[in-house]
């Protein structure tokens, strides 16, 4: 397989116009490297997928709890908030790869601990018996299911493999830069984004009928995806691009010495951020919609199958018809090669999506929810393609594990605010006044976002008159470097 000499950057590139040089599908997909990496991701979304779907359902119909809903995607993101500025610095310093390795496998076990907590639930729930005499002398048994023991092994699994996710992301980004030329970042992402969606409609739709027949079939079938999905990456690290060597301060000894020199590394990322004015503003500006769109990740569940009685097969529908719409957007985008003004495009995409979130607050109309899935589809992906295609343009490779890891952070405390108060008060405020709430906080930060960046000059072209994507600054590496000879 040669993998190593494909997509990367060479010193002879730095002197191509590349605003003349269009962007190719063809070369990205004969890219080794790159086809290896979603290879493994599309493995995984579809086993995540799965999972998740069987886990939310399994709590909920087990407890019929709103705040346990909550506390389980407080869980599942918490690790983004706690490990992504490790997760950054370490992608900035060692082999992406073989981070990306270590990670499927702490989440291959974990998906194997869900399988094994859900065998044993019969022994672990317990079952409470209470008498309760009534005042004419009756007397009758109340047997009353504590799962708590089923509960928290789950939700520490779950912290577990949200962990490794977390180390996943900064490096799978970072090593996408590595193997792919700068003209060619766009439809990179672009295929990337597909291929999620794609994991998406097969995902969520297995999973609405593997979970209708079976959540432990559905924790299984998890398990294995990791496990083809570590295959992949296995056979990235032996043929795929190496990492380039960066020059780097020498290891510090001391643990005090170690800790120093981490918070110095993450301040670096901060600094990048701070001094590249269209990164600053999409990560507050994203910060802010995910904060709000919260309430989606916490009431979806509860919308669904408490308001509207929809099962897990529907679900699975919805969920197919949020893909089909993100993939037929990622191809226009990937046929298109190129946006010249991505802040421009995020902006419209969020201002989208605050009208998808007054609709959500109010419609329990089945096909009308539907509606609503798929305009979702279409604005997610036209955020999540040009959002990294812009770090990875104009953020040196050396420093984008640290940019990503912010970002990451980020988004997972707003994330976290926000569903740990929709977790709070969704048990006094109905649903579609949380989420009304949400919306109308979203458009106000739309509004003075959009006046801001238009202010500023942000919503701009991200290239300069003769339309070259990237300069000699940019690489802190030599071509020779740069594909792993």
């Amino acid at each position: 397989m040669e993998a190593s000499e494909k997509g990367t950057d060479t010193i002879s590139d730095v002197n191509i116009q590349n605003g003349t040089e269009p962007a190719s599908i063809i070369e990205v997909l004969k890219n080794g490297s790159y086809v290896l990496l979603f290879t493994a991701q599309f493995a995984q979304n579809i086993g995540a997928s799965v999972a998740w779907l069987a886990l939310q359902f399994y709590i909920f119909a087990s407890t019929g709890s709103v705040t346990l809903m909550g506390l389980l995607s407080i869980t599942f993101w918490l690790p983004y908030v706690l490990f992504t500025p490790l997760a950054g610095v370490y992608t900035d310093r060692f082999d992406q790869r073989k981070i990306m390795l270590m990670s499927n496998l702490i989440s291959m076990f974990a998906s194997l601990g869900f399988v094994v907590i859900y065998l044993l639930r019969n022994y672990l729930i317990v079952e409470e018996i209470y008498h309760l005499e009534y005042s004419y002398g009756f007397i009758t048994e109340l047997h009353v299911f504590n799962y708590i023991h089923v509960l928290w092994p789950l939700f520490i699994l779950t912290f577990i493999n949200s962990t490794a996710g977390a180390f996943f992301f900064p490096a799978r980004n970072a090593y996408t830069r590595l193997v792919v030329k700068k003209k060619n970042l766009l439809v990179a992402n672009s295929i990337g984004a597909t291929v999620y969606q794609i994991a998406t409609i097969v995902g969520f739709v297995l999973a609405g009928i593997i979970a209708s027949v079976s959540y432990l079939g559905s924790f299984i079938f998890d398990a294995s995806t990791f496990a083809f999905s570590l295959t992949m990456i296995i056979l990235l690290l032996v043929f795929g691009t190496k990492t380039p060597k960066v020059e780097r301060p020498e290891k510090a000894v001391g643990f005090s010495r170690q800790i120093k020199s981490l918070i110095d590394d993450i301040a670096i990322g901060y600094r990048t951020i701070k001094q590249t004015p269209k990164i600053a503003y999409m990560l507050v500006i994203f910060a802010s919609a995910i904060f709000s769109f919260a309430t989606f990740n916490v009431l979806f569940i509860v919308v669904l199958q408490g308001e509207m009685g929809l099962d897990e097969s529907w679900y699975g529908y919805l969920q197919a018809g949020m893909g089909l719409s993100g993939i037929i957007t990622a191809l226009i985008l990937m046929r298109i090669g190129k946006i010249n003004r991505k802040i421009l495009m995020l902006n419209m995409a969020l201002a989208g999506l605050t009208g998808v979130l007054f609709l959500f607050a109010f419609t329990r109309i089945v096909w009308l929810m539907v509606i609503i899935l798929m305009l979702f589809g279409i604005g997610i992906v036209c955020i999540n393609i040009p959002a990294p295609t812009l770090i990875q343009e104009q953020i040196p490779f050396e420093k984008q594990g640290r940019v990503f890891g912010a970002q990451q952070l980020l988004q997972g405390i707003a994330r976290l605010t926000g569903m740990g108060i929709v977790s709070l008060i969704a048990a006094y405020v109905a649903p579609k006044f949380i989420i009304l709430a949400a919306a109308i906080f979203l458009t106000i930060v739309m509004v003075l976002g959009m006046i801001y960046s238009s202010r500023k000059g942000l919503t701009g072209s991200d290239y300069n008159a003769e339309g070259e994507l990237f300069s000699t600054d940019d690489l802190s590496f030599t071509g020779k470097e740069a594909i792993g000879k």
